[in-house]
Formats: structure tokens, C-alpha cells, sequence
């Protein structure tokens, strides 16, 4: 009876880690630099506000695809229906497997290789057990 109970508790543990990690808000510009800890084979998503009428988009740098992947293209939905308005890009991505990588985004235009980016945003990811033993 006693590992009955025990069976039980682990698998609501997993079943309640599961829902918060499927209910999580998506991270947002004023999450940058912040660190996150998921469970493996997690989604999660980045909005990030942006326009790319003014030539300016998001860039992600490299990162390590064992730990974090990317899920397709990112979405833009503008802000309202006014020309040149701004909206919010949204990256979808999902937890890999145990470990930690870095997902870093530069805003700034395509063909301008010499100036810096105007703005900029990373966020730690840390996936599974093993990862925040890594991470430690």
C-alpha cells in the first residue's frame, strides 16, 4: 500500500510539473538576463516588441540545439492596423535535453555589419536535472 501512495506522489509531481511548464508565460524584453529552469522536452516562447518596417529585426545568435530548439519561424502580429506600427515577434522553442545554453537576440538591420545593436536580450535557459547540476 505504502508504494502505491509513493507511485502516486511522483507521478503528481511530474503531472503538476508538466502543467506549469505547458502554462508558462512567454518570456519578455523585461526578462532579459534572467534565468530559467525547465523541465526537458518543455515549451516556451520569447516576445519580443518589434518593427520591421523601420529595417530593424531580430537576430538569434547561436546557441546550443542539445540543450534548446527552435519550433518553426518566429510570428509577428502588429500592434494595431495603422502603417508602420510596431507589434511583438514570438519565438517558439522547446527544451532538448539536461543542460544550459544561452539564447541571445540582437535587434538591429540585416546589412548593417559595423554598428552595434540597438537593442539586446538574453535569457539562460537550463533544462532538466542535469542542467542545474551544470549550472551549479
Amino acid at each position: 500500500m505504502k508504494s502505491v501512495k509513493n507511485v502516486f506522489l511522483v507521478m503528481s509531481v511530474f503531472l503538476a510539473l508538466a502543467l506549469i511548464s505547458s502554462c508558462m508565460k512567454p518570456i519578455v524584453i523585461t526578462d532579459s538576463g534572467k534565468t530559467y529552469n525547465l523541465p526537458e522536452d518543455s515549451p516556451f516562447q520569447l516576445q519580443l516588441p518589434g518593427n520591421p518596417t523601420t529595417g530593424y529585426v531580430w537576430q538569434l545568435m547561436p546557441y546550443d540545439e542539445t540543450v534548446v530548439q527552435q519550433v518553426g519561424e518566429p510570428d509577428y502580429q502588429v500592434n494595431d492596423d495603422k502603417i508602420g506600427s510596431g507589434g511583438m515577434y514570438t519565438y517558439h522553442f522547446q527544451t532538448a535535453g539536461s543542460g544550459a545554453t544561452v539564447l541571445y537576440l540582437q535587434y538591429k538591420r540585416k546589412w548593417d555589419t559595423v554598428s552595434p545593436p540597438s537593442r539586446s536580450f538574453e535569457v539562460k535557459i537550463v533544462s532538466g536535472t542535469m542542467g542545474q547540476i551544470l549550472d551549479e
